[in-house]
């Protein structure tokens, strides 16, 4: 099983020639404190308190992907010594006394670590109005894709409003259309009836005129017939011959 370093490709390069062996050696330790320290722009002296901000067990052991934690920070506290003298000597001030240069160094150590510390203060200020920014946009996006939603349910919605419309007035077409057959049906039956009453009056005033013709008819032969009666007893009673004993 081969052995790597997918965080630092120095270390992957130590990897593939000397196993895991360099993982823990004192000069992966110094190549990972070195990239660390490059990686934070150190580039003025080193003070204990910045070497501590940059490097740390924890991040070194990650980098060197495991380890035994008090070893590296033992070799961490070598280091971290070695660069502070070798960053001290780098910038110590030549053709001065010994204690004057030591002063000088020192307030000069002062000033740049303030700076630093004022560097690292706004640096986070800056992250933390990132951070600000970012968590607005975020929220901002959750309201954007809230309201898309709420707006796609309000389309939905209309959509399936407009559907039951068109189809609440189809069905009003239709009924429509079946009151105005009904309508159509209902005068065609009053008119029918109309129609009828017309002919039955007719026929009603047509029999009353019969029946009164008739009875009239009846009227004046049962005159006629009376006369011819009253008539024929006149007659015969003239004609009859009167008895012995009246002559």
């Amino acid at each position: 099983m081969k052995s790597g370093n997918p965080v630092n490709p120095v270390i992957c390069g130590h990897n593939g020639s000397m196993g895991r062996t360099p993982l823990n050696s004192v000069q992966t330790v110094r190549i990972v404190v070195q990239q660390l320290l490059d990686a934070a722009g150190v580039a003025a002296p080193v003070t204990p308190l910045l070497f501590r901000r940059v490097v740390s067990t924890r991040h070194v052991r990650e980098l060197l992907g495991g380890g035994d934690p008090s070893w590296i920070g033992r070799q961490i506290r070598t280091i971290e010594a070695e660069v502070i003298s070798e960053s001290a000597a780098r910038y110590k001030a030549s053709g001065l006394p010994e204690p004057v240069a030591d002063s000088m160094r020192g307030l000069w150590l002062m000033a740049l670590e303030a700076a630093r510390r004022e560097f690292a203060a706004a640096q986070a200020d800056a992250l933390a109005s990132v951070a600000a920014a970012a968590a607005e946009r975020d929220n901002a996006n959750a309201l954007v894709v809230m309201l898309q939603t709420e707006l796609a349910d309000r389309q939905k919605e209309a959509r399936e409003r407009d559907v039951r419309v068109a189809q609440q007035q189809a069905e009003l077409v239709q009924l429509q259309q079946r009151l105005a057959g009904e309508t159509d049906r209902a005068l065609r039956a009053e008119a029918a009836r109309d129609q009828a009453l017309r002919a039955s009056d007719e026929a009603r005033r047509q029999h009353d005129e019969e029946l009164a013709a008739v009875r009239e008819r009846y009227a004046g032969l049962s005159k006629q017939l009376f006369a011819m009666t009253d008539e024929l007893r006149q007659s015969r009673a003239v004609a009859q011959p009167l008895p012995s004993s009246q002559k």
